[in-house]
């Protein structure tokens, strides 16, 4: 039985990938020249620059040629310029910095000292340098930027190991779908040894066992941002990663970005369909909010053949703060129904509107769709009962709900999902079951809302 092409490479990259030991990895054809000798063959500038972080030191190493391949299908044009950083797995694999047209993969950094070493993908220091390098050698006038790894959104990774998120999909004969597990949390399979408190994010590498922190992503992007010109924001930051299109990732790079582009639930081996990314590019260009919109329908149109279980969002940075001041005095106020609560109703309704058995989660439980969370206390908000005198209380959270609503719909400026994520609107929030990771404390969001005080005063 044959399969479309995106839905064979989780399998055969899992097969191949079950043992890293003993992996060794896919040989890629790349045409090393100099930028010099590349002046004469490419345009220097377009309107956008396409910039990709690949952090394939790790078992997502396999799914990191066919992705370029993808991206060799459309090329760089007058419209898009397509730079790649690729650190591949294996000590001995240096890291590339790549330009792709649709005639070949030329690695550029061949005769510079960065060729000559494997640069570690989870240093701060290393994706400011790649932003640097790559703006410098191209001029546009537009920038995205795509973080490529693993991704355990706003929480410590906590684990020794990285982990495929395709190991928690099963393929089903019955339908031909890949169906996602979610009786065991994502963070739950990444193995056993903690890793430092402070350690979350994105683009792991495991020979340096190292990866991108919140504090590391934050520390880079106000280096890169702080040296543009004007101090002008990144166009759209975008995560090709897992379970990143939170509210707490999103407050951390809206100061340096205006658009965000991510999945709320976990992502296959696969990644974007690079192909069909960029397709639009052959014909015209886009602004950056038409061409984060585009990525998400792009990623729809992927993964909805294969699989019922697929997220991706657009978000509007400059909305976020709005939607974390919702937040804020939603919380606030819910701690002040606590203190006037009969019968533990307050405490009721609030734990089960964020259960799993009603709520939106994702492959990591402790994640939840805000907007679903928000329904369900509405709905809910009958059965609260409170002191004599605090009954209007009940009528001031609806209509901050309802507020929050309107926040999302303005923040949220695009939105795919499977048939089984149908609830999702695009943002989740942290709303652990059992406790709460002594690291969350240190995020941005949490600093300054009163929703790790409510789940405090839940947990």
């Amino acid at each position: 039985m044959k399969f479309p092409r995106i839905f064979y490479r989780p399998l055969i990259g899992l097969f191949f990938l079950s043992s890293l030991s003993c992996y060794t990895p896919s040989p890629l054809k790349v045409i090393s020249i100099s930028f010099k000798e590349l002046q004469r063959k490419i345009l220097k500038t377009s309107d956008w620059l396409f910039l990709v972080y690949i952090a394939a030191d790790n078992d997502l190493d396999y799914f990191a040629c066919f992705n370029l391949e993808e991206m060799k299908l459309i090329g760089s044009n007058e419209n898009v310029t397509i730079i790649v950083q690729l650190d591949r797995y294996g000590a001995n694999e240096h890291t590339k910095r790549i330009y792709i047209t649709k005639e070949a993969i030329y690695q550029m950094n061949s005769n510079d000292i960065s060729s000559k070493e494997k640069l570690n993908s989870g240093s701060a220091q290393t994706l400011i340098d790649f932003f640097d390098w790559a703006t410098s050698h191209f001029a546009a006038k537009k920038i995205l930027l795509s973080l490529w790894n693993h991704g355990s959104g706003i929480l410590d990774s906590i684990r020794s190991k990285t982990t495929n998120a395709s190991e928690l999909f099963t393929f089903n004969p019955a339908n031909h779908m890949l169906e996602l597990d979610r009786s065991i949390g994502f963070l739950e399979i990444m193995g056993e040894k903690p890793l430092p408190k402070d350690h979350r994010g994105v683009c792991f590498s495991d020979t340096y066992g190292s990866y991108l922190t919140n504090q590391k992503l934050d520390y880079a992007l106000k280096s890169i941002v702080e040296k543009r010109p004007n101090k002008k924001k990144i166009d759209i930051i975008a995560f090709d990663a897992c379970l990143m299109s939170m509210v707490e990732v999103g407050g951390l790079i809206a100061p340096y970005a205006d658009y965000m582009v991510g999945s709320q639930e976990v992502e296959l081996g696969t990644g974007w369909p690079y192909h069909l990314v960029l397709a639009p590019f052959l014909e015209k260009s886009f602004s950056p909010e038409e061409f984060s919109k585009h990525i998400t329908q792009a990623y729809k149109h992927g993964y909805s053949p294969i699989t019922k279980d697929f997220t991706q969002s657009a978000i509007k940075l400059e909305k976020i703060t709005l939607l974390e001041e919702n937040i804020d005095a939603v919380s606030t106020l819910l701690l002040e129904m606590l203190c006037h609560q009969r019968e533990y109703s307050v405490r009721k309704v609030i734990k089960a509107s964020r259960s799993r058995q009603i709520c939106t989660c994702f492959a990591e439980p402790s994640y939840i769709d805000l907007h679903h969370f928000y329904t369900n206390l509405i709905q809910m908000s009958s059965f609260i009962l409170l002191a004599p005198g605090k009954e209007s209380l009940v009528k001031e959270l609806s209509a901050l709900i309802n507020e929050g609503f309107e926040i999302i719909e303005k923040t949220v400026v695009a939105n795919v999902v499977g048939k089984n994520l149908q609830k999702a609107k695009g943002l989740s929030v942290y709303f652990p079951i059992r406790y709460i990771d002594s690291s969350y404390s240190k995020t941005p969001f949490a600093c300054n809302t009163q929703w790790p005080n409510l789940l405090s005063a839940l947990l």
